[in-house]
């Protein structure tokens, strides 16, 4: 699997778009990983910058996010890298980009807590997540 997880918070309010061609829904926001370290010469603790990485999601998890999260939430997000490089008009070279595209979103809940509310209709007989019935 060429899946990557990453945790962060998320730094300006996501950005919830609908596809012109498609009419689905595109949600567009950027995630800051900051690390420390003990600097032991110093006895004090030290960050490095914090590391950007653009994030995008689609359709149903596109417009949950958008409803759910906001910046400054710390989140995990776990999906693949994709290129999204693009050639500005009269330019000799590609701008290069990268970005996660999501294909799950959550809340970090070392930092956060939250109330779940299930989508109706999105339970599937046999799933794990689907309720159970007592018989």
């Amino acid at each position: 699997m060429n899946e990557i997880t990453l945790t962060g918070n998320i730094g300006k309010a996501p950005e919830l778009l609908y596809s012109e061609h498609t009419g689905d829904a595109v949600l567009r926001f950027s995630i800051a990983q900051n690390d420390r370290y003990f600097d032991r010469r110093s006895g004090e603790w030290r960050e490095n910058p914090p590391v950007w990485t653009e994030v995008v999601a689609f359709r149903e998890l596109a417009e949950n996010t958008a409803e759910s999260l906001h910046a400054g939430d710390a989140v995990i997000v776990i999906g693949k890298l994709a290129d999204n490089s693009f050639t500005p008009a009269g330019a000799d070279y590609p701008v290069r980009r990268t970005e996660l595209r999501a294909q799950t979103i959550a809340a970090d809940l070392r930092r956060a807590r939250a109330t779940v509310t299930r989508q109706p209709g999105r339970e599937r007989a046999g799933s794990t997540t689907a309720p159970q019935t007592a018989d």
